[in-house]
């Protein structure tokens, strides 16, 4: 999902002036047809031939292209009164609500995310968001990933006290987990299963919770020299610390976009991460970004062999990325 420039905030980076971003294209040419709203949850939003979406206080978003990504939701870039957004209908598999309130919450404490512009339902009842449309790109650098390590780590030390969300226990997170590790056990050899089964006692012990966003990496990252954006909120929940960062960190190690740096990738996001955390009282160990990282491998091999969703990327390619990170690190 792409995000357009939010609204100037009182802090000095929302302040600075930024330059066009390159992922900010020209609207699209549906932009300029004249708005002819069509119904249906299915072909109307994939094939994009759905004009416009109607808020409540009469406005229309004219839609345009679909963007990249988006497979739980239909997500289109659009304009309204000249401003650029992005609107994310809500498909069989999304939480655009879970997102919404998470949006609001993470807005409320300034963290690096879109900004709700509006939110209602379509005319045969598909709940939608519209969101400001942020600047930046996907990166695949060191930096890059030590940037993101830097903003995902304002979500840990974020109070949860106000908080809404759903909240998962250490323990309940840890039941889950070891049924996921039953199913995938015949992947795996004795000894691996007994280092996620170790990693999953940690997290199950842990007595620190955190806003965690759920699905941190640079493809839910927009990359900015002066700080980026986190996107795609619908799992958002607030759970075990170190959960976020022993995520991202096994995605840097699967190397997603093919850089050949996975390694160079993994170390600027941890470090990234524990440069934010050094001005606060928390700290991530390396036990628990351990415990993090293998529970995040097996929720990628549970749920590339139980819901497969592309032919290139195999629960063995996650077993193969974690076997290579168990013989550098045990």
């Amino acid at each position: 999902m792409l995000a357009c420039p939010r609204a100037a905030r009182a802090t000095p980076r929302a302040r600075r002036r930024r330059k066009p971003s390159v992922l900010r294209a020209p609207p699209s040419p549906q932009a300029d047809r004249p708005a002819t709203p069509r119904s249906g949850r299915g072909s109307a939003y994939d094939q994009a031939v759905l004009d416009t979406v109607a808020l409540g206080d009469g406005r229309r978003v004219v839609l345009g292209d679909k963007t990249s990504g988006g497979s739980k939701n239909h997500t289109r870039f659009g304009v309204l009164n000249e401003a650029r957004v992005v609107v994310k209908i809500q498909a069989n598999h999304g939480r655009l609500r879970n997102e919404h309130a998470a949006l609001r919450f993470a807005g409320s404490h300034e963290l690096p995310c879109p900004r709700v512009v509006a939110s209602g339902t379509t005319d045969d009842g598909a709940f939608f968001l519209v969101l400001s449309r942020e600047e930046g790109h996907r990166t695949t650098t060191p930096q890059g990933w030590g940037r993101l390590g830097f903003d995902v780590a304002k979500l840990a030390s974020t109070p949860t006290v106000d908080c809404e969300l759903a909240r998962t226990e250490p323990q309940t997170f840890a039941d889950d987990h070891l049924e996921r590790l039953s199913a995938v056990a015949p992947l795996l050899d004795r000894g691996h299963q007994d280092e996620i089964a170790r990693a999953i006692d940690h997290i199950g012990r842990s007595s620190s919770l955190a806003l965690t966003h759920g699905d941190p990496g640079s493809g839910n990252y927009l990359d900015y020299p002066d700080g980026g954006t986190i996107l795609d909120w619908e799992t958002a929940h607030v759970a075990s610390f170190g959960l976020d960062a022993g995520r991202a960190a096994f995605i840097a190690l699967l190397d997603l976009t093919r850089t050949g740096i996975a390694r160079e990738l993994h170390a600027g996001f941890v470090e990234g991460y524990r440069s934010n955390l050094a001005n606060t009282t928390m700290r991530l160990d390396d036990e628990t970004l351990h415990a993090a990282t293998l529970a995040a491998a097996l929720q990628f091999i549970h749920g590339r062999q139980t819901r497969p969703l592309r032919a290139d990327r195999t629960a063995q390619q996650a077993v193969a990325t974690m076997s290579d990170y168990l013989r550098r690190t045990t």
